[in-house]
């Protein structure tokens, strides 16, 4: 493999470090990696009949051409780039998957659907074998996103669309064989192919962002296997990704590379809530408030809310009028939590936005952008509620449930997937469905283990 001296410690030895994996066998790792997994599939199974998704299907039935890649759910399939695209769309259409805080992405929502196609043209995979393509894409992201965050996000990248689709082609690359030089250059095709802003969110467009970057990792792993070059050294100098796209300006972060891992250090924001993951810290907030003081609808006159500036962009919406804008709305959760105690993906519906008595109290509820701190997103959240009688109750919600140490117990995990197949209308196939996505680590075939996904 040819190098660039000035990027030796970065693309180049990200991509010489993934070649030289055979196998991770820290079990930690493995059940971190197969329950993302099993969340991404429930996720896209819940999201296979939106309109996005739809959409998404029709269009790439029409131009991407049969093939053995399953469309989770639709008991049809597509050619490798087709499904990566349908599926990772389905993955991310609900806003119910995980978030993964070094990319600032939704790192599995382009992962699985990608490594999955892939595995469709490829002998028959084990699934630890998948899993170990997974927790790759995962630190490759991790990485490069030491390169970019946070002023890439802040500048309004999505950097699901940007981050996911580079490391998702490195996973890919990896998982077809690859050594460092076609690993390289699949994330450096990536990278001529990675775009996306935040200004979709609350569109359709949004949850697309993932399907196309799903895709592209599929491509650009694809032409590189096929021996088309690309430079290696595109994350950082002249024209690179780190200049052209807001890079913040730091050297690569290679220490420690196969002894820690971000899987493990930061580890995935795994969601109880289906909508944006910035409103999730106030949310568990209000829920320990309504719990220690047990206030309801009415018994409020102001919900003050104040988090980082980045994050309240991101809940522009405070009177949302469709459900993808009440996904990426701060005022709507909070009064959905103060109302009922809990969300489902049953409350964001058109139906449900449409008939909701919540739309008189939306003025109540006030998002406060604060400048980000030293903690980045991960600052704490200051909340104020004003009761009718003048009472002021104040709290300051510092953990994230879902995230890290706080990593959702197994009750709310099967209470998501209980969700996520009611909601799919396949909920009486939740024992089989759990069962496959328990064999994942152990399987001899993923895509077998996964049938009845499929």
């Amino acid at each position: 493999m040819s190098t660039d001296q000035s990027e030796l410690n970065g693309i180049v030895a990200l991509s010489v470090w993934a070649a030289g994996i055979e196998a991770i066998d820290d079990s930690a790792l493995m059940e971190r990696a197969s329950d993302a997994m099993a969340d991404t599939l429930a996720c896209a199974l819940a999201g296979r009949e939106d309109e996005a998704t739809r959409a998404v299907a029709k269009a790439a039935e029409l131009s991407h051409g049969a093939g053995h890649a399953a469309l989770w759910g639709m008991g049809r399939s597509l050619s490798m780039a087709g499904a990566a695209l349908v599926n990772g769309t389905a993955a991310h259409a609900l806003d119910f998957d995980d978030n993964f805080a070094p990319s600032m992405a939704h790192a599995s929502a382009v992962l699985v659907p990608s490594l999955l196609a892939m595995a469709s043209g490829l002998e028959p995979v084990a699934g630890k074998h998948l899993l170990t393509a997974y927790i790759i894409g995962i630190e490759l992201q991790a990485r490069i996103g030491h390169v970019m965050h946070p002023d890439h996000y802040r500048a309004g990248w999505h950097a699901t669309s940007t981050l996911g689709t580079i490391g998702a082609a490195g996973a890919c690359a990896w998982l077809m064989g690859a050594g460092s030089e076609g690993i390289a250059h699949a994330m450096s095709l990536a990278f001529s192919q990675a775009a996306g802003s935040k200004l979709q969110f609350g569109s359709q467009a949004k949850p697309t962002h993932a399907g196309l970057a799903a895709r592209a990792a599929v491509t650009a792993a694809m032409l590189a296997k096929s021996g088309l070059g690309a430079k290696e050294a595109f994350a950082t100098g002249p024209w690179s990704f780190a200049e052209l796209y807001n890079g913040n300006g730091k050297d690569f972060d290679i220490d420690g590379l196969g002894m820690r891992w971000a899987l493990l250090d930061t580890g995935l924001m795994v969601k109880r809530f289906p909508c944006c993951a910035a409103s999730h810290r106030a949310l568990d907030g209000i829920e320990t408030m309504i719990n220690a003081h047990g206030f309801g609808l009415e018994d409020i006159a102001e919900i003050s809310v104040e988090l980082p500036d980045m994050l309240a962009r991101n809940l522009r919406y405070d009177a949302p009028k469709t459900e993808a804008e009440a996904r990426f709305s701060l005022s709507y959760p909070v009064l959905l939590m103060v109302q009922k105690g809990s969300l489902s993906l049953f409350d964001f519906t058109a139906e449900a936005l449409a008939s909701t008595p919540l739309r008189t109290h939306f003025e109540k509820v006030r998002r406060v952008a604060v400048p980000m701190g030293p903690e980045g997103p991960n600052m704490p959240n200051k909340i104020t509620v004003t009761l009718a009688d003048g009472k002021i109750l104040q709290h300051v919600q510092h953990d994230l449930v879902g995230n890290g140490s706080k990593a959702l117990n197994a009750g709310q995990k099967e209470a998501k997937l209980s969700d996520c197949l009611t909601w799919a209308k396949l909920s009486a196939r939740q024992a089989e469905i759990s069962s496959a996505c328990s064999a994942l680590e152990s399987s001899k075939d993923i895509l077998t283990c996964l049938a009845p996904l499929a």
